[in-house]
């Protein structure tokens, strides 16, 4: 914790949390977390494309949303732990950003959302129809 004002410049004591997070993960590395009022977000980088997965966990419920089950189902589980994953969102129909999507589901029961134009495209069917805009909540 950093305190301002001790050093003169300011009557008022304002306070500071610094934070670790940098958002730079690499293949075969460790996530990355970044902790929000209320939210916890997990990112990892996953498969041969180097592409990134994110682990959205409600501090509340404990719920999860993960955003493109893109390569590495085992690692992804892992990353999931004990928590209820309660959807899983797919950014858009290539390959590299759903290639772990069947191995997840099959795992956890998540429904997946996507929007409709890339539902044909996914290997598992599409529970939850999403339109530009839309707003995804957890827990």
């Amino acid at each position: 914790m950093l305190e301002a004002g001790s050093d003169g410049f300011s009557s008022r004591t304002a306070r500071w949390t610094v934070t670790s997070y940098t958002g730079e993960v690499q293949v075969g590395g460790p996530a990355d977390v970044r902790k929000l009022p209320g939210l916890r977000v997990t990112k990892a980088a996953v498969g041969p494309m180097d592409n990134n997965a994110y682990l959205l966990r409600c501090a509340q419920t404990g719920e999860v949303l993960l955003v493109d089950a893109a390569a590495e189902p085992d690692r992804l589980l892992e990353l999931l732990g004990q928590d209820r994953l309660a959807r899983v969102v797919t950014t858009h129909r290539h390959r590299d950003h759903w290639q772990a999507l069947p191995a997840v589901v099959a795992a956890t029961s998540a429904p997946v959302a996507a929007h409709p134009l890339d539902a044909g495209g996914l290997p598992v069917p599409v529970a939850e129809p999403l339109s530009d805009g839309d707003e995804v909540r957890v827990g």
